[in-house]
């Protein structure tokens, strides 16, 4: 949104037309209160078809704040990921 909140996560190009999409990085870090809370919420309709936890949050009325950055750091997904992630950081 205008103030820098998420307002959904696909694993589908949304919006569908022209337009700026926007790289997905999750870095995310919770307030313990928060943490506690999500752990208990139920899985809701846009996660359990999304499968992204995210939506957990936003169909609960949790904020989850957003940035633009410049550039898209290194993604830690895999093994040879990390290993690489490990070779940079020596």
């Amino acid at each position: 949104d205008r103030v820098g909140r998420a307002l959904y996560f696909s694993r589908a190009t949304v919006p569908a037309n022209e337009g700026p999409h926007y790289h997905h990085i999750g870095l995310y870090a919770y307030k313990r209160a928060a943490l506690a809370r999500f752990v208990t919420l139920p899985v809701g309709v846009l996660e359990h078809r999304e499968k992204l936890e995210q939506l957990r949050a936003l169909e609960n009325g949790m904020r989850i704040d957003a940035a633009l950055v410049d550039t898209v750091p290194l993604g830690v997904d895999t093994p040879a990921d990390l290993e690489r992630a490990r070779t940079l950081l020596r």
